[in-house]
């Protein structure tokens, strides 16, 4: 599947906070990989530490942490034993740029526990 896709018939609202948290993924670092599938969007490095699925209304970022053990979040949730699409048991429900720029730091501790 192509980036295209996820992206066909999406409010703007939402791909711009697509767009916003996928630069500042892919800032962290150059080797990142951005591949994606046919629910979601993968970034990696040796293996994937970032999930986005692209809604309506939110976007859905899965990331590689143990829910706790990480700082409480009003939008996360523990998706251990959730069947859910993407990698990683800590979901982040981003809905505004406000709550994308919380989500920011927790994207930055999944990408540094992968070993970066």
């Amino acid at each position: 599947m192509k980036l295209e896709e996820h992206l066909d018939g999406k409010p703007k609202p939402i791909l711009e906070l697509f767009e916003n948290i996928r630069q500042y993924i892919l800032d962290l670092d150059e080797s990142i990989d951005e591949s994606p599938k046919k629910n979601y969007i993968a970034y990696k490095i040796t293996q994937n530490f970032a999930c986005v699925e692209i809604h309506q209304k939110n976007l859905l970022i899965y990331l590689k942490l143990n829910f706790n053990e990480v700082p409480p979040i009003s939008f996360g949730r523990d998706m251990t034993d959730i069947g859910h699409f993407g990698t990683g048991d800590f979901e982040l429900r981003v809905t505004s740029l406000d709550e994308l720029e919380k989500a920011k730091s927790y994207i930055e501790m999944s990408y540094q526990k992968m070993g970066a």
